[in-house]
């Protein structure tokens, strides 16, 4: 299983974001979307073997996190307005235990270490100055960390640390996170094939 845990810095936490306002009025869920499209998605279907987890932590209510399991995914396509409402569906749970709020949608409230702590596989945090992801042995069950538009904190990154095997980068040039997912699973693809 590949997975990719996104921190939302801004995200709202909030059931009540707005649907058509996701950059702004829900606080750059808009990137969030992206980024869970690009690790979920190929052309004309679901990844099976891969998840996202979406870490919001904006206001009101942070933190929460959002688990999208591929395998089982049932309303989810590209449109990222519609994969919103299936977030403001799992933000009405508001328990720290985790639920399925929707085929292959799972809500808790949880924070990084938790979210870190339920993560079995090996974990890669994928930043800037990173090594060159070429370069790093990469097993076919693994566990990516990225941030959205903004880097994780001092906090974050200590927490992050514990878990991580390895701090790699995409190549030379800062990346939006869903272009960072999609050349990873373009390498992972390339050296597991099959």
């Amino acid at each position: 299983m590949r997975r990719f845990l996104v921190v939302g810095h801004r995200a709202s936490t909030s059931p009540e974001f707005p649907l058509d306002d996701l950059a702004g009025g829900a606080g750059r869920m808009d990137l969030l979307l992206t980024a869970a499209n690009a690790a979920l998605l190929v052309a004309h279907d679901v990844r099976r073997d891969s998840e996202a987890i979406l870490l919001l932590l904006g206001p009101p209510d942070p933190p929460r996190a959002v688990r999208l399991v591929g395998d089982r995914l049932q309303s989810y396509g590209p449109d990222i307005r519609g994969n919103a409402g299936l977030i403001r569906k799992a933000l009405f749970h508001g328990s720290r235990l985790e639920r399925e709020t929707s085929p292959g949608v799972f809500a808790s409230r949880r924070g990084l270490p938790e979210v870190l702590e339920a993560i079995p596989e090996p974990v890669v945090h994928l930043r800037e100055d990173g090594k060159d992801i070429r370069e790093v042995e990469l097993p076919r069950d693994v566990a990516f960390v990225l941030s959205d538009s903004a880097d994780l904190s001092g906090e974050e990154e200590a927490v992050v640390a514990r878990r991580r095997i390895a701090v790699g980068a995409v190549g030379p040039r800062s990346l939006h996170t869903s272009d960072t997912i999609a050349i990873v699973h373009n390498e992972l693809d390339r050296r597991h094939r099959g």
